[in-house]
């Protein structure tokens, strides 16, 4: 037996993890107003998007990999000789790429797809698919795998926080936002992941204010838990993400923190001034 992972770009795994452990990826994409479509972190990265989206009269499209692009990975990798494949994918809530996942392991024939639905997206999605290697290295079976970051995800999780609901709002990847729309004026909302969707949890009044909001609810989340890994994802406003780990390294110097940062396709979603700070109940490296 043979185990391959493979993931989707939102991800954001570093290039020297994806060459590292042959990991396969399924880019999504990005289209502009004026018809530009780019690959993310192929075509495009995180800079220059910031910056098109400045001048971009409407919110960036996103696009999911076709069926097709997944039937060519799994027979890629059944051509290297594996047998099996670990896919985790971004949260079927936000995206259709889990379900396209599942749809080309069922058509496939000669290697066996093992699709997982991460619940999240980001580094925090990343997670899993590091996870899912060190267990490969154990000797774990797929489905022995599976079980193992099915109870994973229990307990964990993300919040974020973005400069307004519009990007979100408008691309239909926020339920429950309406209720806030037209009361935002100088108040920062906070989101939560649940069940796979993004959900409002609070408004708060200032960024910093948001950002120790940030803090406390994923520490009160990791509070009691034998190990643990945090994330903080970043965006355009780098500020933002190195006060969020200095003040997290000060205040818990011991704590395994994962510095991140959001790709173009979540960046369409967040806009500008978009952070996150996930958790997981394991320890993960990038190693």
């Amino acid at each position: 037996m043979k185990i391959a992972v493979l993931t989707d770009s939102t991800s954001y795994l570093s290039q020297s993890m994806i060459d590292k452990y042959n990991i396969k990826v399924a880019p999504l994409s990005v289209t502009f107003d004026n018809g530009d479509n780019f690959i993310e972190n192929e075509t495009i990265f995180a800079p220059e998007f910031y910056e098109r989206m400045k001048t971009s009269k409407t919110i960036p499209t996103t696009s999911q990999p076709a069926i097709g692009v997944y039937l060519e990975l799994y027979e890629a990798l059944r051509e290297e000789g594996y047998t099996d494949v670990v896919a985790v994918m971004m949260s079927s809530g936000i995206s259709g790429s889990y379900q396209t996942a599942t749809q080309a392991a069922e058509m496939v024939e000669g290697i066996k797809v093992h699709t997982f639905d991460s619940k999240l997206a980001a580094m925090v999605e990343g997670a899993y698919v590091l996870r899912a290697i060190e267990l490969i290295k154990l000797d774990y079976k797929p489905e022995a795998i599976i079980a193992d970051l099915e109870n994973m995800r229990e307990q964990t999780g993300a919040v974020l926080m973005v400069d307004d609901l519009k990007n979100l709002q408008k691309s239909g990847r926020i339920t429950g936002a309406q209720a806030w729309i037209g009361t935002m004026l100088k108040m920062k909302p906070v989101l939560k992941f649940e069940d796979g969707k993004i959900l409002p949890e609070e408004k708060v009044r200032t960024k910093k204010r948001a950002l120790k909001a940030l803090e406390q609810k994923v520490l009160d989340q990791v509070n009691g838990l034998e190990e643990f890994t945090l994330f903080i994802i970043g965006g355009d406003k780098k500020e933002d993400s190195k006060w969020l780990y200095e003040d997290l390294k000060a205040a818990h110097p011991d704590y395994n923190i994962i510095f991140s940062e959001f790709g173009p396709v979540i960046a369409a979603h967040l806009g500008s001034g978009g952070i996150g700070l996930g958790y997981t109940c394991r320890t993960i490296t990038e190693k």
